[in-house]
C-alpha cells in the first residue's frame, strides 16, 4: 500500500506557478460535483499535482482561452483527467449540464464554429501545444476505441496517450506493471478497428507518459 509519506514530489512536478507563462505541466482534472471527489481534487491542486479542477468543461474552455490570452505555450505536458464510461466514447466528460451541450467557439483569426463542448476544449488546447507535448487522457476505458484517440490526435495534431479499462491516474507502477492498458495514437484516418490500428502501428501499447509521483521503490 502506497502511503503519504512516502511520496516524493520532485521539484519538477511541481505545476503551480505564479506566473502562467511559466506554466509547462498543465493538469485539467474534472471531479464530480460531491464533497468526496472536490476534497480529492482540492488535495491534487494543494500538493501540486494538478493544476486546476472543474465540474464543467465550459469553465475549462475559458480558463484554458484565458492561458492562451496570457502567453502559455510550448507546454511539455498537458494532461485532462475526467470519469470516462464503458462505452469509450469520450474522452472528456464532466457534470452531466454540459456533457452533451456545445457552443460557438472562437478561433484566434475571428472566425467561428460549433463544436461540442469536448471538442472545443481540445481545440483551444491547441495553442498551448507542440509536436513534443506529452497528451494523456486518463478517463477510463478512453482507449477501449482506438478511434476516439486518432481523433483527438487529429483534432490536436499531436499524438496522444490514453488508458484502456479502468485508469489509476497518479500510480505509476500500477500504470507501467500493466503497460498493455496504455496505447498511443498518432494523427490518422478515423473510423478504423482497433486491429486495423494497431496493425498499421497507427496506435500502439507502450508505458504510461508522464510521472505524476514519484514514490520509493
Amino acid at each position: 500500500m502506497i502511503k503519504l509519506k512516502d511520496i516524493l514530489l520532485e521539484k519538477e512536478q511541481i505545476v503551480q506557478t505564479e506566473d502562467p507563462k511559466n506554466i509547462k505541466k498543465l493538469r485539467i482534472v474534472f471531479a464530480n460535483d460531491t464533497k468526496i471527489e472536490k476534497a480529492l481534487s482540492g488535495l491534487f491542486v494543494r500538493l501540486g499535482l494538478v493544476t486546476k479542477t472543474f465540474t464543467s468543461i465550459a469553465d475549462a474552455i475559458q480558463y484554458v482561452i484565458e492561458l492562451r490570452d496570457q502567453g502559455v505555450s510550448d507546454l511539455e505536458e498537458l494532461v485532462i483527467g475526467s470519469h470516462g464510461t464503458k462505452t469509450g466514447t469520450k474522452l472528456v466528460g464532466s457534470a452531466a449540464k454540459d456533457q452533451t451541450l456545445g457552443k460557438d467557439f472562437e478561433y484566434q483569426d475571428g472566425s467561428r464554429k460549433w463544436h461540442n463542448y469536448d471538442e472545443a476544449l481540445l481545440i483551444a488546447c491547441r495553442d498551448l501545444i507542440n509536436s513534443s507535448t506529452n497528451v494523456f487522457f486518463t478517463a477510463c476505458y478512453g482507449a477501449d476505441q482506438l478511434n476516439v484517440l486518432v481523433h483527438a490526435a487529429n483534432i490536436l495534431g499531436v499524438t496522444v496517450y490514453g488508458a484502456a479499462g479502468v485508469s489509476a491516474p497518479g500510480l505509476n507502477r500500477i500504470l507501467n506493471k500493466f503497460s498493455k492498458k496504455i496505447f498511443k495514437c498518432n494523427p490518422a484516418q478515423e473510423g478504423l478497428t482497433n486491429d486495423m490500428y494497431l496493425n498499421q502501428k497507427i496506435c500502439s501499447n507502450t508505458n504510461s507518459p508522464i510521472r505524476w509521483l514519484r514514490v520509493k521503490a
